[in-house]
């Protein structure tokens, strides 16, 4: 009977000895699949206490992922914002600065405007002058030409000879009053 109470001990570690290794060939495979994807087989060994702590890793698992995915896009928008606050700013200054320029270009398009607006007036001004000045050389011209032609029909012997005879009238005239 000693035997036989050995040997049924003997089974039963062995039972148990295989039951843990086939626990353990399954955790292993468990393990080379993903979280989710552990096979049908290996949680209908489970037991449900064994089950429940599966339960919870893998809800720790999903809460440090979820954990991870909101710290990773409070970090996405920290990013973002400070990138709008250090751009925005940087965009603004230099659409102000350009509006400025637009500015000032249409102030110098506007002077010049006026400069092409004062020599158009300046050109008319020169040919009115031009004009004045063509008419007085006009007149002049036929006033000078009018002297000449005066001038020319003197006769010079005539007024040699008229002033020659007023000095001889003259000349006596002059002895007597000087006396």
């Amino acid at each position: 009977m000693a035997e036989n109470e050995e040997i049924k001990a003997l089974e039963e570690k062995t039972e148990v000895i295989e039951a843990a290794e086939e626990k353990e060939t399954i955790e292993k495979k468990s393990v080379e699949t993903s979280g989710s994807e552990k096979s049908d087989k290996y949680l209908s060994v489970l037991s449900d206490r064994e089950l429940l702590i599966e339960l919870v890793k893998e809800q720790k698992k999903a809460s440090k992922r979820s954990l991870i995915t909101a710290v990773s896009l409070v970090v996405i928008c920290l990013i973002f914002g400070a990138a709008v606050l250090i751009i925005v700013p940087k965009v603004n200054a230099t659409l102000n600065n350009a509006y400025q320029a637009i500015d000032n270009i249409e102030a110098v398009v506007a002077n010049a405007d006026k400069a092409i607006g004062s020599v158009e007036k300046s050109l008319t001004g020169i040919d009115q002058m031009v004009k004045n000045v063509d008419k007085v050389v006009v007149d002049n011209t036929d006033s000078v030409s009018k002297t000449v032609e005066r001038m020319s029909s003197i006769d010079i012997t005539a007024l040699n000879k008229s002033i020659k005879d007023l000095s001889d009238i003259i000349e006596p005239l002059a002895r007597f009053f000087r006396r």
